[in-house]
């Protein structure tokens, strides 16, 4: 979806996003009154599937914990039906600082990558601080400015420059509004402007537009469908100037399995398909708290696996939705 190709001065390879999914029951193993049971699951495996004409891609990741910490992802691709380790990341924790290395299959042996790079993640009170990337040739940082728990600034700097910057402002809990300005020369420009529309908590549209001498254009729209407070569809329209309209680009679809989690994100169109699928398992843990690959399809109200109860989001909710939009 195009919406994303617009965030073009936030790193995304490292994405913060917590999947701590909560569900009430009941017990009574003192036969007394029912007491609350909470059941937490989290991301065990991701599986792909990419059809394109008359090839198939297939490929999986695999999540390991440490008690409630994502310490290593390992992909696999599919050769002749069977899955095959191909490369892996693992996490390393340091005060508030998180950093990631990067292996290759050779053979039995997991091999260094040897990249002369390396990208950290600083987490303060629960809250994204600054993202680092660094080689030999340069150095890149997402420095992130809160008021509360809202984001309102995050600035994008490459050898210290400021080269990018996004500022948003909000209407009570809600998003409102983002703004990202571009510096050529040290000059601050306006680049594109998002704008949030609600109904019941639950975003419904998201419009964005560039800035083109000295006016703000139509260029995106997102439209997005739930089944009660769950996304079940986000249809993307690009806006044609010629005939002012809006034309659907196209549709992303999301099913959930009866726990109420996400299980499923396709997309497809003319002589192809994308699915993902996602199994979990018992416990709490960190789920793309440090991922590495960022993404197209990672928009900005992806369906977090809420209660399983219509109920609205929760004001943390969207505050982590609001990450994942800056985030890629």
């Amino acid at each position: 979806m195009k919406t994303k190709q617009f965030i073009t001065g936030v790193f995304s390879m490292l994405i913060i996003y917590c999947f701590a999914f909560t569900f009430v029951g009941c017990s009574d193993d003192d036969g007394g009154i029912d007491e609350p049971a909470i059941l937490n699951y989290r991301v065990a495996e991701k599986v792909s599937t990419e059809i394109s004409g008359s090839n198939i891609y297939e490929d999986k990741s695999v999540y390991n914990y440490i008690d409630n910490r994502l310490m290593e992802i390992i992909e696999l691709d599919k050769e002749n039906g069977s899955w095959i380790d191909d490369r892996k990341t693992e996490f390393e924790y340091n005060g508030d600082w998180v950093s990631s290395s990067r292996y290759y299959k050779d053979g039995d042996e997991w091999v260094s990558q040897g990249m002369q790079s390396s990208d950290q993640i600083k987490i303060v009170d629960g809250k994204i601080v600054e993202i680092k990337y660094t080689s030999i040739n340069y150095t890149s940082s997402t420095v992130y400015t809160y008021s509360g728990d809202k984001i309102i600034k995050v600035e994008s700097f490459t050898n210290g420059e400021l080269n990018s910057k996004y500022v948003c402002t909000y209407d009570g809990d809600n998003l409102d509004e983002i703004i990202e300005y571009d510096y050529n020369g040290g000059i601050e420009e306006f680049d594109y402007k998002y704008e949030f529309s609600y109904t019941n908590g639950n975003l419904t549209e998201l419009l964005s537009y560039y800035f083109n001498e000295g006016v703000w254009k139509n260029s995106d729209k997102d439209v997005y469908s739930y089944s009660g407070n769950k996304v079940t569809q986000i249809d993307d329209y690009d806006y044609n100037s010629f005939t002012e309209t809006w034309e659907l680009d196209d549709s992303v679809y999301y099913s959930y399995n009866n726990l109420g989690l996400l299980e499923s994100i396709s997309e497809s169109g003319e002589g192809w398909s994308w699915e993902e699928m996602y199994t979990y398992e018992d416990g709490i843990g960190n789920y793309k708290l440090l991922q590495g690959e960022g993404g197209y399809y990672e928009i900005f109200n992806y369906p977090t696996a809420q209660r399983t109860s219509d109920t609205n989001a929760s004001t943390d909710d969207r505050a982590l939705n609001l990450k994942r939009f800056l985030l890629h």
